[in-house]
């Protein structure tokens, strides 16, 4: 990132908002070159559109600039650190307290989904999709008795795995929960670069197509 609009950014991270005025005065520049780095970042999709507010003196009315959720990206973040703080923790518990741990997470993460399709094509294809919004890089396969198989080439928590493999049996959990199946692991570990690879048997499993 450029040197100015990384010093527009932080000032907008400090002070939620701020007028083309604002930011002249504070980097000591004129307002046409704020102007020209405001129009690189908004184009870029860091900061918003000019929003008129009113000033607290007569004139022509202000208008600020703040960040978009785009730029929240852009800043340093340890979400990786939390979870490793979180699974040491875990760590610490009794079995069945974990367990219980485990089975609320992956609940939580099957509880973004809506209901399932009833058509079994529909089912598998909106099944995918959610998982892809979470970093998972699903794929349908079928055995050969014409069963179901979903193969995860992509592990979202691959740093962690090889420290805390209870997040596999988290990952059981709310796959189970997700798709309202039975769900058996197979084989794999994406983590190490081989497809994670789960059987999938429907309470009613629909006769093989």
């Amino acid at each position: 990132m450029q040197e100015t609009r990384q010093q527009i950014l932080e000032f907008l991270k400090r002070h939620a908002e701020a007028t083309v005025q604002e930011l002249s005065d504070e980097l000591r520049l004129t307002s046409v070159t704020i102007r020209h780095h405001l129009e690189i970042l908004r184009a870029e999709g860091y900061i918003t559109d000019p929003q008129v507010q009113r000033c607290n003196r007569p004139g022509r009315p202000c208008y600020v600039y703040r960040l978009t959720a785009m730029a929240a990206d852009l800043f340093p973040s340890n979400y990786c650190g939390l979870a490793e703080s979180l699974l040491a923790a875990l760590g610490g518990l009794e079995p069945a307290q974990r367990g219980a741990v485990l089975q609320a997470a992956g609940r939580h993460l099957a509880a973004g989904g809506a209901t399932l399709p009833e058509e079994l094509e529909a089912r598998l294809t909106y099944i995918c999709t959610y998982l892809r919004k979470l970093g998972f890089a699903p794929r349908w396969e079928r055995d050969a008795a014409g069963r179901e198989q979903l193969h995860i080439y992509n592990c979202p928590y691959e740093h962690l795995v090889p420290q805390h493999p209870e997040l596999c049996q988290m990952d059981e959990i709310f796959l189970r929960e997700l798709t309202a199946a039975k769900v058996e692991r197979l084989s794999g570990a994406a983590y190490e670069g081989e497809p994670c690879i789960y059987r999938i048997t429907w309470p009613e499993e629909p006769a093989p197509q």
